[in-house]
């Protein structure tokens, strides 16, 4: 298992949350760790459509890219967090207190981003 899955672990460990992954703008999922009701592809999907669409607004409104959103659904929430070249998407049940875990999520992304950054100078 790389650095990337395992903090997508540990943040799926966490009570409350449902899953996570990292999705480029374009849909890819690059690393999950989901429980089996959801499927990448759909989370995929979802994340993609959803911060195109938000980010071509933002702009058009002068505001730049979104660097993170949350959704609040009927039956969950979700956090998007900008990575460089993509999203970390944080899937949550609805009960959850997204507040008390913020700072968890934030250090997730941060440690994906340092991964990422590592593993794309190696190369």
């Amino acid at each position: 298992m790389n650095a990337i899955q395992d903090t997508l672990e540990s943040l799926h460990r966490i009570t409350g949350i449902k899953g996570g992954a990292v999705v480029t703008l374009d849909g890819l999922v690059a690393a999950e760790s989901l429980d089996d009701r959801f499927s990448s592809d759909v989370v995929g999907g979802l994340a993609s459509f959803l911060l195109m669409t938000m980010n071509r607004s933002l702009r058009e409104g002068g505001l730049g890219d979104c660097r993170q959103f949350m959704l609040h659904a009927t039956h969950g929430k979700v956090i998007l967090t900008a990575l460089d070249e993509a999203y970390l998407v944080v899937i949550f049940d609805q009960f959850a207190d997204v507040a008390t875990v913020r700072s968890e999520v934030a250090e997730a992304a941060t440690r994906i981003r340092h991964t990422a950054r590592l593993s794309s100078d190696v190369g």
